[in-house]
């Protein structure tokens, strides 16, 4: 797999991917009808490809043509790590998403660190004894002067952000357009982490019933190191609403809006001594009223994620597990067993996979276990000459290959595992019905637990005990049922399936 890497400071975008697809500069530029010239200096980053005149878009779409004459996916790979749930059958959101990522500008840690920043006039504001920012775009301007202060700051600050809806996050009407406010403050809570600074989130505005998309919009944010993630009831009427940012002894940003009356946000930036206190004795109070909202467990440490799961399960309740690891969770023991040895996997290790394995059909055998796997994953055992399983690499600490062999094996045991039999596994396409990312995985029952985790992104699990969210969750799979075909749900079909899978091993 081809990707693109961040730290790759020493070539453009562009250029990596013109490389990577063999394009040179005459083709580009014949394909888009634009000067030579104009594809070097964006190939050399000497001019920004412009997003707002089209030609982003036309470039994007000419790239993707070049991949697929290839028959390559160098393109989709970078996409899927930008947004993962992206629809491989969709030109049209690849188009979005690929020229938004050409044209993305890249947060740096300044170089001037100790430099303060200049006086500021808002562009979309005035002057008093603070500054005001108006209306969407003023948002965006007092969030980047906002975060480009802190960023000077010297290290080891706290950032409090309180977030009852100030910020519509998921600004705009297209793909892209909702994606550039998220992006553009993910890079700055990452460059916010490497500074060393620590940033805690108070949710006054958890969305109870869909409390899912704000955890998967944020789940990066959330697991990164230094962030903590706490909830509070919601302190206002619905209409009204605000987002304040905190750094004490320093700077406040606050974000105001009122949907009931159709007024521009205002966005208010203070450095005032008297008004910082005043914000930072605020944010304490809620803080100590609040309850922590996300944990986070190493993805290696599968034992301390089972230990609490089943401290916080309730007994004869239904489980649901999208998503599941094969080798883990449906196969026995002694394939299992028979895989980690032909990977040269210690003995501790197995021990501890293999204890891990039982408990999980502990829980299986307690509890009505319902799985629901991405059919995709199986597919590829006909196409790969090898898989790897990246959920038993990352509690292993070492690439767990499955040959042919084994993957022969795993269809075979899948068809012998009591779930199977008790009807209580559903094959569908999580690609086809583009509803959840094709990796993360969820474990949740309704009113006791649930955790989610994507070994190949991150290298933590979240689990959360918020009742709000754990009954969100069990909603989210429950709605995800009713668009599995029904075919899905017949057990000869299934048979069938597995039995083509294998005879094409």
């Amino acid at each position: 797999m081809i990707f693109w890497n961040n730290e790759m400071k020493s070539t453009s975008k562009l250029d990596y991917i013109m490389k990577a697809l063999n394009i040179v500069g005459t083709e580009a530029a014949v394909g888009l009808q634009i000067d030579a010239t104009t594809i070097s200096k964006w190939r050399n980053n000497q001019r920004k490809i412009p997003y707002k005149n089209g030609q982003a878009r036309q470039l994007a779409e000419f790239l993707l043509r070049k991949e697929q004459e290839m028959g390559v996916r160098v393109i989709f790979n970078i996409l899927k790590t930008i947004k993962e749930d992206i629809n491989p059958e969709s030109k049209e959101q690849q188009i979005d998403a690929l020229s938004f990522w050409l044209t993305e500008k890249k947060i740096e840690l300044p170089n001037n660190l100790d430099k303060p920043l200049p006086i500021f006039t808002p562009k979309n504001g005035y002057n008093t004894n603070i500054s005001i920012f108006l209306d969407e775009d003023g948002i965006d301007e007092a969030i980047t002067y906002y975060l480009d202060y802190v960023l000077r700051l010297p290290p080891e600050q706290t950032i409090f952000l309180v977030d009852h809806s100030g910020v519509n996050w998921t600004n705009g009407n297209g793909i892209t357009e909702k994606q550039v406010r998220i992006n553009s403050c993910m890079q700055y809570f990452h460059a916010l982490s490497r500074c060393g600074h620590k940033l805690i989130i108070i949710d006054c505005d958890t969305d109870i019933y869909r409390p899912y998309r704000a955890i998967f919009r944020w789940m990066e944010l959330y697991l990164l190191d230094g962030v903590e993630v706490w909830s509070h009831p919601p302190m206002h009427e619905d209409s009204y609403h605000y987002t304040n940012f905190v750094v004490e002894n320093e700077i406040v940003l606050q974000c105001i809006s009122n949907s009931d009356f159709g007024i521009k946000p205002h966005s208010m930036l203070y450095t005032n001594k008297e008004t910082v206190d005043f914000f930072a004795n605020n944010v304490s109070g809620i803080l100590r009223k609040s309850k922590r909202l996300i944990e986070s467990v190493s993805a290696s440490d599968i034992s301390a994620v089972l230990n609490i799961a089943q401290k916080s399960l309730k007994s004869n309740r239904h489980i649901y597990m999208l998503n599941p690891s094969l080798t883990l969770q449906i196969i026995d023991t002694e394939l299992l067993r028979e895989i980690l040895n032909a990977n040269n996997i210690s003995e501790p290790k197995i021990e501890e996979c293999i204890s891990a394995a039982e408990k999980i059909r502990q829980l299986q055998t307690e509890h009505h276990y319902s799985c629901i796997v991405n059919l995709d994953i199986l597919e590829n055992f006909v196409t790969a000459k090898q898989i790897e399983d990246s959920n038993l690499s990352e509690i292993c600490g070492a690439k767990i290959i499955l040959s042919k062999e084994h993957l022969k094996k795993i269809t075979d045991s899948m068809m012998k595992s009591p779930l199977y039999k008790n009807n209580n596994i559903v094959f569908t396409s999580f690609g086809y019905l583009n509803m959840v990312p094709n990796n993360l995985s969820i474990f949740v029952q309704e009113d006791g637990f649930v955790a989610a985790w994507d070994v190949t992104r991150y290298k933590k699990r979240l689990y959360c005990f918020n009742l709000d969210v754990i009954s969100g969750f069990y909603r989210y799979i429950d709605d995800f049922k009713t668009i599995i075909p029904k075919t899905c749900w017949d057990k000869d079909w299934r048979d069938k399936q597995l039995r083509r899978i294998k005879e094409t091993l």
